[in-house]
């Protein structure tokens, strides 16, 4: 399976996917909120986190909703120094144009992926997840 995953982000950027790595200098307290909207309500499924050079998704301890099919297991704690298809997938090329323009205009980092995730990379419309910054 691990060999599967490492085939996976060697391919990512063919499909324009950036392999995003995680900064060693990212700030504990950025966090994003992942939420789901289901029947009218909006749920909190959990939070993407940078903590010592690692991405870190923890689910909300009161979620009880299907989990996500990229972390299955709800009660554990998933990290990787690279960033999850799952988020990188909502982030367009940081490169293109309208995106430098964006970033400028919101004067975001962007070496702060959980930043660009929660500011320009908030919806889609093919993906039923909203993110949001902590605290905003």
């Amino acid at each position: 399976m691990k060999r599967n995953w490492i085939d996976l982000f060697s391919q990512a950027r063919i499909w324009g996917v950036d392999v995003v790595h995680a900064s060693s200098e990212a700030s504990k307290e950025q966090a994003l909120e992942v939420y789901r909207q289901s029947e009218n309500e909006r749920f909190l499924v959990g939070r993407l986190s940078c903590e010592n050079g690692e991405f870190v998704f923890r689910y909300d301890p009161n979620y009880a909703g299907d989990p996500i099919s990229a972390f299955p297991n709800t009660v554990q704690e998933y990290r990787s120094s690279r960033l999850w298809p799952f988020f990188a997938i909502r982030i367009p090329p940081l490169d293109r144009e309208d995106m430098r323009k964006e970033i400028e205009s919101q004067s975001l980092d962007k070496d702060k992926i959980i930043e660009i995730l929660g500011s320009v990379a908030k919806v889609s419309v093919t993906n039923p997840y909203e993110f949001k910054l902590a605290g905003s």
